[in-house]
């Protein structure tokens, strides 16, 4: 029998080693897997620690992911959002077919920065500043888009409150341009002080020209919002049809030429003040709106059913008798009592003499200084003048006189010409100037005999009469306040008062 050949087989060990490869190769992969996750947890870590939003969507504009900053802007979660259209769920409806442009342009490969109204989950809108960009897969298509989202809200708001004047300018000094030191001046000075850090509405009274507006500025540079914008409505100004929008805003279509959404002055001054000038000037049928908003903090705008809530604080000011357009039925009286809280009275200028030299100072340094002059000499001949003028134009008057006189005077001493006509703007000719000196009398002594017997024939015809209809103020055309302190100015005995 031939030798049996010994079949040569592997060693027992082989079996094992395959064991232990499978299981390397396990651990390996369990170790990109966690690698992987990690490596996934890292940047989505990363992109929750931006602050801008990012936002990713397909290229059927469904939203595949977004981080925390999306929700920080819009207050929907990143659970709430996925799978959704993101134009349907963050824009305004009337913005879909302009998004639905963007994302085709987007898929051309076109990368776009451009400004958007966010709807966030509690309905309101914020403004944001958006990049948006394509991005490929593997195979280099253009499969969606990556946006980064940052909030420009505050710069928005604070573009369209210049459109609407809002305080562009913080004055120098404690109380801004409100300069001079006369007993009623620090009196007004006083009741700012002490109305400023309440919340209180305030109306301001004084003719035109005499400086409410400075007031205005002082009470909100002093209270508790002066951080946040001041938002002035000359409501003298405002076409009647058109009080409604700009007080509360329109939506596009709300009336015809209303061809997009409008904020009015009220959303505006939301978290800061609204001061409303010659507030005596809005009409009667609107006076209710205006009063539900002040109670309530409530308001619709024009052509939308939606009440939005506002927080502000309430400044009036006017040159009437409000109180006599109460009686007339042509002003609300609850209106009335309810912006005017807190009373104060601006004195004008000729009440307060010993104010009118300081303030000519103050527009002389300012008006050298901006229009890039040589500072000019206030001399006595020039006080002399400016006192004895009796400024119907109030501080408005004075300071446009300085600021001309300080470009005449070229460095030199100030010169006044009070009275006279000066050069009207469009065609050269010329117009009096507003003033006693515009009319008959020639010297200022004729001037204030002439002024003090005009009172005493106006207390004689009315029995010493003041306030009222058939007083001497009415028959003056003046307030009754300015003609008591005209009385007591220029020494004018007291008259039987009638009965």
């Amino acid at each position: 029998m031939g030798r049996q050949r010994t079949q040569r087989t592997r060693p027992a060990a082989a079996a094992p080693l395959r064991q232990t490869e499978l299981e390397t190769l396990r651990q390996n992969q369990r170790a990109l897997t966690g690698a992987l996750s990690q490596r996934e947890e890292f940047y989505r870590a990363v992109l929750d620690s931006l602050a801008e939003g990012v936002l990713i969507t397909n290229a059927d504009s469904r939203i595949i992911y977004s981080n925390a900053g999306v929700t920080a802007l819009s207050g929907y979660s990143r659970e709430e959002l996925v799978g959704r259209v993101s134009y349907e769920v963050l824009s305004p409806r009337a913005n879909w077919p302009k998004m639905r442009h963007r994302l085709r342009e987007r898929l051309t490969g076109r990368t776009e920065f451009y400004e958007h109204e966010l709807v966030c989950q509690d309905g309101s809108i914020r403004w944001i500043a958006v990049r948006a960009s394509p991005y490929r897969n593997a195979q280099g298509e253009i499969v969606g888009t990556v946006g980064a989202l940052s909030c420009i809200n505050q710069l928005k708001s604070l573009e369209q409150q210049n459109a609407y004047l809002q305080d562009e300018i913080r004055a120098e000094g404690q109380f801004g341009d409100i300069v001079g030191s006369s007993p009623s001046l620090v009196k007004v000075l006083e009741q700012i002080k002490l109305v400023a850090p309440t919340e209180a509405s305030v109306l301001i009274l004084g003719e035109s020209g005499s400086g409410k507006e400075l007031v205005a500025r002082a009470i909100h540079d002093h209270g508790a919002r002066r951080g946040q914008p001041l938002v002035r409505v000359n409501c003298a100004s405002i076409p009647k049809e058109l009080f409604e929008s700009e007080f509360f805003g329109h939506v596009r279509g709300a009336f015809t030429g209303a061809i997009r959404d409008r904020v009015g002055r009220f959303e505006l001054a939301h978290g800061g003040t609204l001061f409303l000038d010659e507030v005596g000037e809005i009409p009667l049928d609107l006076q209710s709106k205006l009063l539900r908003v002040l109670q309530e903090g409530q308001f619709e705008k024009v052509g939308e059913d939606r009440t939005r809530a506002v927080n502000v604080r309430i400044l009036a000011a006017t040159n009437r008798e409000l109180l006599s357009d109460v009686r007339a039925g042509r002003f609300r009286q609850d209106l009335y009592y309810r912006l005017s809280v807190f009373p104060i009275e601006m004195p004008p200028l000729r009440e307060r003499p010993e104010d009118i030299v300081p303030l000519a100072v103050h527009f002389m340094n300012r008006s050298a200084r901006q229009l890039g002059l040589a500072l000019p000499r206030l001399g006595e001949e020039g006080r002399r003048a400016l006192e004895d003028y009796d400024w119907p134009g109030n501080v408005r008057e004075l300071q446009n006189v300085i600021e001309r006189a300080v470009i005449m005077a070229r460095g030199g001493e100030l010169r006044f010409r009070l009275g006279e006509p000066v050069p009207s703007p469009a065609g050269g000719k010329l117009i009096p100037s507003p003033g006693p000196l515009a009319a008959a009398p020639t010297r200022l002594a004729d001037l204030k005999r002439s002024e003090r017997a005009l009172i005493e024939e106006a207390l004689r015809q009315t029995r010493g009469k003041v306030y009222g209809p058939d007083g001497a103020a009415a028959k003056l055309g003046a307030k009754p306040t300015t003609l008591l302190s005209k009385i007591q100015r220029l020494g004018i005995p007291r008259w039987p008062v009638a009965a």
